[in-house]
């Protein structure tokens, strides 16, 4: 609901764009979740929240090519996943569409 409000949306994008900027592959986990927030915001936000995502989409590329391994274990693979399937769909009007009239028929019941 904050990103309607536009000192709110700022707040919000800034503090999620810096999770998702964290130069350190050890906070994958921020990372993670900076990209689950900015899935929510682009399917429940305000219009906003989608126009801001395309703009930082050159951000969301190059988290395709994320790396981080704890021993044998991958654990960059659910970053690269959500930047890909978050890109994907930026890239796609109509899919927008569907996906915000799913999250409010949702919030509606």
């Amino acid at each position: 609901q904050d990103t309607f409000d536009y000192e709110r949306f700022l707040i919000v994008t800034k503090l999620m764009w810096e999770a998702i900027e964290t130069p350190r592959p050890a906070a994958w986990r921020v990372i993670f979740k900076g990209l689950t927030l900015l899935e929510h915001l682009v399917k429940n936000g305000s219009e906003r929240c989608v126009d801001d995502a395309r703009n930082h989409s050159h951000l969301l590329r190059n988290l395709e090519k994320f790396n981080y391994y704890e021993g044998t274990v991958d654990r960059g693979v659910g970053v690269r996943e959500k930047g890909k399937q978050i890109t994907e769909m930026l890239q796609d009007d109509e899919r927008i569409r569907e996906e915000r009239g799913k999250a409010r028929q949702l919030r509606e019941r």
